[in-house]
């Protein structure tokens, strides 16, 4: 018997390798992958799969008439797809967009979503209160599947990263990697890097940055703080990783993070708070988490990370960390759901 055809959506994304590597991973299994496009509705056939990712991308334009155009259009799409008898599924990396926020028409754009799909994928179980009461369902219809690991994903090119920006190789630097905006708290790592007053210790930060969001000329311009303000080039990962020795990551919010499993495919050690599904992913033999509330959490945490390097050093924790995040095993669970 044919297996049913998944539709991703998307399944490629620049600058984000998860859809490419769970598409692939099921691909693997035997089944087609594909990205679905408008034209697909027509071909849907019962028992077809469509895979949401991020919402948002289908039901918002560029201009209100172009968001209306396109809500329009993707009120339909589910519609019919339920119509043809294809199941749909949405794993829900971001309760609201980043860019918008909580917004009415957010919510009912994706109420709508959530009222069609077989079931929702979370990545971590903290997010499932969230959901539930948000959008008025039991738990029964979420299903935990983990994030996997990037393991063989990216490869370097033998850049000196530290020579690049001018950092001793003697120094301990503490690296913040991924989007600079104000909810992953890049300013609050500022501070706390300042009031380390550490002659040995260096900060890199590297990723695209949000427009307006400034982080204060007279922290960049202290010789221990080094800034890349652009995407990290997949070729370059492995390099940056290779050249640091803690990653930071200070959010305010989150659902996912793809850095903190960077960091444990990479073998570094991750600062955090205790929140969300951080605190699930990062066991204590590969990061130091914080209370979110204390406010010298962030500044002992980092001091912490420091003292406990030669710990970390030794590795095991990372390999045990990682098991549960094998893509076989994700593509399989995910299959499973499918099939449900």
């Amino acid at each position: 018997m044919e297996n049913p055809t998944v539709y991703m959506l998307p399944k490629m994304i620049e600058n984000n390798k998860f859809n490419e590597l769970l598409s692939d991973s099921i691909e693997n299994k035997g089944w087609e992958v594909k990205q679905f496009t408008k034209k697909d509705l027509i071909k849907l056939k019962k028992n077809d799969v469509l895979h949401f990712h991020w919402p948002s991308f289908y039901y918002r334009g560029s201009s209100v008439l172009a968001t209306v155009i396109k809500s329009i259009l993707y009120v339909l799409m589910i519609c019919f797809a339920r119509l043809r008898g294809a199941k749909l599924f949405w794993t829900v990396h971001n309760i609201w967009p980043h860019n918008t926020g909580k917004t009415r028409f957010d919510y009912w754009m994706r109420k709508i979503l959530v009222r069609n799909c077989s079931k929702l994928i979370v990545m971590g179980k903290p997010l499932i209160s969230e959901i539930c009461s948000t959008f008025g369902i039991d738990s029964s219809r979420i299903e935990v599947i983990p994030h996997g690991h990037y393991k063989g994903v990216y490869q370097g090119k033998g850049v000196n990263i530290r020579s690049r920006f001018g950092i001793p190789e003697d120094s301990y630097v503490y690296a913040f990697f991924g989007q600079v905006s104000p909810y992953k708290g890049v300013d609050d790592l500022l501070e706390a890097f300042k009031d380390l007053n550490s002659d040995q210790a260096h900060l890199l930060i590297a990723g695209k940055k949000v427009k307006d969001y400034d982080l204060g000329e007279e922290f960049l311009e202290s010789g221990h703080i080094h800034t890349h303000f652009h995407f990290i080039e997949d070729d370059e990962y492995s390099d940056y990783f290779e050249a640091v020795d803690s990653i930071i990551l200070p959010y305010k919010q989150i659902a996912t993070s793809g850095s903190a499993i960077l960091a444990l495919t990479f073998g570094k050690p991750v600062v955090a708070p205790r929140i969300g599904l951080l605190e699930e992913y990062l066991p204590e033999d590969c990061a130091v988490l914080y209370e979110p509330s204390d406010p010298d959490g962030l500044l002992k945490a980092m001091h912490m990370i420091r003292l406990k390097q030669s710990e970390f050093q030794e590795g095991s924790g990372f390999v045990k960390a990682l098991e549960r995040l094998d893509w076989p095993v994700i593509a399989q669970r995910t299959l499973t759901l499918y099939s449900s």
